[in-house]
């Protein structure tokens, strides 16, 4: 068997296969779990005017102060009721409940007294203007496009790759399909990246564990990934490949998690290897290196890669890691 091809040399040609896809603009409810092409940024404030909060009565809380039902403030005109949502007059900066006057006698009273601000949000406390919501490679979410569509903005600049997936293994399929959704993934279309699971045939093995098997090919000059169809290889293909190579296609930005270690890893040389992780009182615990049983893919929460020119980390040692939902 030819020597292994280093894990670092395979990526540096897959990314090379890949170009950027173009950015473009969609309206916010087609651009829910697509990835942002440029920060996006308010266009107003959220509310633009104070308003209400809750049903009552709206108040500026200084012409109220100390009031109380043994000591009555007479009022010089009857308050305005305001529903929730509503604005509130300018000078108003408070909203008390029916329960706080008598409005029944000769003059209007007060019997409860209020602080600027209760039960009202403030202009701008929703959304401030001119602030970066959403940033360039984040994926965009419903609540995002809310928040969007308040400040005024009904149009993000996305980038959404097109992975077609191949293979006979439902299960596999499903997964890979559902990770490629926290990605901003279409899988229908012109594809940027071709994944198939199945046998694979090579004369020359990676050195990635789990991943020896994983090829790199081109179809008709779309980038191909055969990847043999167990869990352990589709999951390496994922973290060690299909993630760096959405980054290069749409420029979406993964979390990243630092952490101590809570013991020592010892890693081969020569090889790269995944090592899976438990996040347990402050610290990543290590589940499994390099071979990656069924039991420890399913209670990792974190996944990790280690260089193929490391020796590994000790106890105590920080080190960045990535969150898996498996």
């Amino acid at each position: 068997m030819s020597a292994l091809l280093s894990y670092d040399h395979a990526l540096e040609r897959l990314l090379a296969a890949l170009t950027p896809v173009s950015a473009q603009s969609r309206a916010l409810a087609q651009a829910v779990g697509c990835v942002a092409a440029q920060d996006v940024r308010t266009a107003q404030p959220v509310p633009a005017q104070a308003m209400a909060l809750r049903d009552g009565y709206e108040m500026q809380a200084q012409e109220i102060a100390g009031a109380s039902s043994y000591a009555p403030v007479v009022l010089s005109a009857p308050p305005r009721f305001v529903r929730a949502g509503e604005t509130l007059s300018a000078d108003c900066d408070c909203v008390v409940d029916a329960s706080g006057f008598d409005l029944g006698g000769p003059l209007p009273q007060a019997l409860v007294e209020s602080f600027p601000g209760e039960n009202i949000r403030r202009a701008g406390e929703d959304v401030a203007s001119d602030v970066v919501l959403v940033r360039a490679g984040e994926m965009i979410s419903p609540a995002h496009c809310l928040c969007l569509a308040a400040a005024g903005v009904d149009a993000v600049s996305v980038r959404a790759p097109v992975i077609a997936l191949r293979g006979d293994d439902k299960l596999l399929k499903h997964w890979l399909a559902d990770q490629l959704s926290q990605a901003g993934v279409y899988l229908v279309g012109v594809p940027d990246l071709i994944l198939a699971l199945g046998a694979t045939h090579s004369t020359q093995q990676l050195a990635l564990e789990p991943g020896r098997e994983i090829v790199l090919e081109q179809e008709q000059g779309v980038p191909l990934m055969s990847i043999p169809a167990r869990f352990d290889q589709v999951f390496a293909a994922l973290h060690a490949f299909i993630w760096p190579a959405l980054a290069r296609l749409s420029g979406v930005v993964r979390a990243e998690t630092r952490l101590p270690l809570a013991q020592k890893i010892a890693s081969r040389v020569g090889v790269a290897e995944l090592a899976l992780f438990e996040e347990r009182g402050g610290h990543f615990h290590l589940l499994a290196l390099g071979d990656l049983p069924l039991q420890s893919l399913a209670r990792a929460t974190h996944v990790s890669l280690i260089g193929a020119m490391s020796e590994g980390h000790g106890a105590g040692e920080m080190i960045t890691a990535f969150a898996v939902r498996t």
